[in-house]
């Protein structure tokens, strides 16, 4: 027999035969789906509850109808009001399984850990950011380096005779910030982690990525452009000028345009999002807490967009605009585990700025 729903499983190898018999025909008399699996008892997860009562019965430490599924939190550990109850707790010999506490011993009784439910901001002690804690100097170096190199980089295809705003000088730049952000990762998983870039959250792209990435890219540019229009609203004097270099000297050729498509829709992303939502985000959540480390982050990741020459105006919108990118980046990130969706989300947000490239200029 084949359960399509979830199911939890019960390892009842160290029960007599008669005990056995016995729980199967309480089962059947609350009208419980189950199957056997040699001695595993197998039954539908939303009726876990009603199976612990019973087992809490056969042990005799409750009744039935008694629900001992509400004593399932918290470490067992002893208190000035004496013994524990009797409950389900975190089996202290094998993490994988709860164990039965009848109130004065453990039990040989034991059933697989409950899912851990993931929320928006999961807690500190989440195990991928606390093993790569100690990456966060590694991410703090890295981003020093990336830019030096980017802007080192810049500056020779100048003197090689490159325009100064232009598309040579910009995969100049990205290159050189690539180099550095990239090398930082593999460093921090090389010396922190188990070598492999999975440990940043970098995995392949579902199909559900697509939906999630383009619903967050959406909210992330509505907010951004409400968060913009009420600055420029609010300081109507400060000059807002284009962010975007290599269009400041006119409409740029289709070739640019493409390469700057690539650039921003599938360069940026990937090595963007492994760095700054893998790595930094990550090693930040280890020493802060994931709400604190997605803020840090969306404002590293803002600064990173700033260049030389802007306006005070455009600064400020560009750093707001960019943050609240950062920020929707970041928790696509926790809410997801891993980098897919927010690579998606990010190069669907840039796709917005190539396409007004295209069809306005």
């Amino acid at each position: 027999m084949t359960l399509t729903a979830p199911s939890t499983t019960y390892d009842l190898g160290s029960w007599s035969p008669d005990a056995r018999t016995h729980l199967v025909s309480l089962l059947r008399g609350r009208d419980l789906t189950v199957h056997w699996v040699g001695e595993q008892l197998v039954v539908p997860t939303s009726k876990r509850a009603q199976v612990d009562d019973l087992i809490a019965y056969l042990n005799g430490t409750a009744a039935p109808g008694m629900t001992a599924a509400s004593t399932r939190t918290g470490v067992l550990a002893g208190g000035s009001g004496g013994s524990p109850p009797p409950a389900w707790h975190p089996n202290p010999e094998d993490p994988a399984t709860w164990r039965w506490w009848d109130g004065a011993r453990w039990t040989s009784f034991t059933v697989p850990a409950p899912p851990v439910t993931r929320s928006w901001f999961p807690a500190r002690s989440e195990a991928r950011a606390t093993t790569i804690a100690r990456g966060s100097l590694i991410a703090l170096v890295g981003f020093v380096v990336a830019e030096l190199l980017s802007i080192g980089l810049v500056f020779a295809a100048i003197e090689l005779g490159a325009e100064e705003r232009s598309v040579v000088t910009l995969i100049a730049g990205g290159f050189g910030l690539w180099a550095g952000l990239l090398g930082a990762c593999v460093v921090a998983v090389r010396r922190h982690g188990t070598g492999s870039l999975r440990d940043l959250g970098l995995s392949g792209v579902r199909r559900s990525d697509v939906g999630t990435g383009v619903v967050a890219s959406i909210v992330a540019r509505i907010a951004g452009a409400a968060v913009a229009v009420a600055i420029v609203a609010l300081f109507p004097d400060e000059s807002y000028g284009s962010s975007t270099s290599i269009v400041d000297r006119g409409r740029p050729s289709t070739l640019a345009l493409i390469v700057v498509a690539l650039f921003v829709c599938v360069g940026a992303p990937f090595f963007e999002e492994l760095f700054f939502r893998g790595l930094v985000q990550g090693a930040l959540t280890g020493r802060v807490g994931a709400p604190i480390a997605v803020v840090l982050q969306a404002g590293l990741f803002a600064a990173a967009h700033f260049q030389v020459g802007m306006s005070l105006g455009t600064a400020i919108v560009t750093f707001t605009v960019i943050g609240i990118a950062g920020l929707t980046l970041g928790m696509v990130r926790w809410h997801t585990d891993r980098l897919g969706a927010g690579m998606i989300t990010h190069a669907a947000y840039n796709l917005v700025a190539v396409v007004i490239l295209f069809f306005v200029l």
